[in-house]
This record gives C-alpha cells, structure tokens and sequence, in this order.
C-alpha cells in the first residue's frame, strides 16, 4: 500500500501540539498531508483506512521492556516482544539488562543488535548492566558497552547497595553520556516483605515491605546525581514521598526522571 488514507481518528501530534480530528495522507511511507479536508485532496487513490473512534499519533517509545533473550525466550523472544509492541502502537523499545546472560559485554550487545536487526518489527534499543552479572560487586565495562551503543545502563530487578560502587558508576555514566536507570530497593529494609508495610500487612499476618525501602535509594541517587552530574532514572515508584523526592530534585535542576 504506497499510498494511504487515515481518515476519522483523533489525531495528536504533541511536537506541534496539534490535536484535533482529522486525516492523515500518508504517500510512499511518509506523510504528505494532515487536516480535516485531506481527504479530497487525496482523491480516490489512496486505499482509504476507517479510524474513527481511534488515535492517530506517532509511535510510542517504551523505555522499560522484558524481550528475554539471550537465556529466558521461553518467556518472550525479540520477534514476539517487538510483534507485540507493534500491535500497541510501541514503535521503539529499550530492552532490560536481567537475561541469561546478563547484558554486561560489548559481545552480548552486538548479539542482540543482530537478531534484532533480523528478527524485530520495531526499533529495539539496548540498556546495558551497570555491574557484572548484575551482581552489585563490579561495574560491568561501560565505555565498551557504550561503544556498542547501549542507550543507558542499569542493573533492572536488582539494586546496587554499595554506595561507593554506585558513584563511581554514575561518574562513569556522566562522562559516557548514559543515563543511568536503578530499580530503586534498599536490600536491608525491605528483606523478605510481600507487600505494603500497614495496617493490613499486620492483619494478614504477612511480612511488611516499607515505603522508606524504596525512598531511602531514591533519595540516595538523587545525592549521587547530583555530585556527579549524571542522569538518573528511578524505575517504577511507587511511593509518594518518592514522587516528592524527585519532585524537589527536579525543581533544583539535578537531571533526574521516573
């Protein structure tokens, strides 16, 4: 099909903030015309596509996805993950580290990169491991990593506890130009718990994961980021002081996101 008509849908296009029911020309793979009398323009050539009730936008970006390979596609492969990204509107994606291998050499990078480039139906972009093995005991080799061109470093479903090594890694960060994305759990605080620390843990009778457990490594890579310049994406909050936190930092001008 070289040449489509969308017509009917909603259509938002926040880099020039336009939103407003219309239709989209699209010719030869790119777009040739957008407005609400489109459709006339285009004639009777295009192979005309009903959206009425839908959104037009450009594709979205999802910045934390499982696709499982290397060592877990039993789980997900890079051809079902990126298929099934396409069928929501996902045309761009950064994988997690936390495979079999982990993502922690400039090797495994390029083998993904390769059956992506292969297999995958959209853009597929590599977060590396901060440490080796996402052990917390080693930083993985960064510039390598980066060289073979990993968006952003983390240790996703692990947390650095060392202090020490977590600064170094963000001053490494900064100095490649990585942000760094942390899955934001103190170890020591949260132990075994399996839910919101409160009133109902204790009537369940299950052990209590307190809020502080996510908020006390918050705070820290916020003071991290802002000693080094780096770029800190907390992952998945879900506190609100954690919210707040980043808040605040976000108003002093420290570049960190969740």
């Amino acid at each position: 099909m070289n040449s489509l008509l969308l017509t009917g849908g909603r259509v938002l296009d926040p880099s020039c903030g336009f939103d407003a029911m219309a239709d989209v020309w699209i010719e030869d793979g790119r777009i040739k015309a957008v407005g609400p009398g489109v459709a006339s323009q285009a004639g009777t050539g295009p192979t005309v596509v009903e959206l009425k009730g839908m959104v037009v936008c450009p594709g979205l970006i999802d910045i934390h996805v499982h696709l499982r390979d290397p060592g877990q596609t039993a789980k997900e492969t890079i051809a079902s993950g990126t298929a099934a990204a396409a069928r929501g509107g996902f045309t761009s994606v950064v994988c997690m580290p936390n495979t079999s291998p982990a993502i922690d050499t400039p090797g495994t990078v390029a083998l993904i990169n390769e059956k992506a480039s292969r297999d995958g139906v959209v853009n597929v972009f590599v977060a590396g491991a901060i440490t080796r093995g996402l052990a917390g005991e080693e930083l993985a080799p960064l510039g390598g990593l980066k060289q073979e061109g990993v968006v952003g470093i983390t240790d996703d479903g692990h947390c650095v506890q060392n202090n020490e090594l977590m600064r170094r890694a963000l001053e490494y960060a900064a100095m490649f130009d990585l942000p760094v994305m942390d899955h934001c759990q103190d170890y020591s605080i949260v132990t075994d718990g399996v839910m919101n620390e409160g009133r109902w843990s204790t009537i369940l009778g299950l052990r209590g994961w307190p809020a502080v457990g996510e908020e006390l490594i918050v705070a820290r890579d916020i003071m991290l980021a802002e000693l080094t310049g780096a770029r800190v994406h907390c992952q998945h909050l879900s506190t609100a002081k954690s919210v707040a936190l980043v808040r605040e930092a976000k108003q002093r001008g420290i570049g960190v996101t969740a």
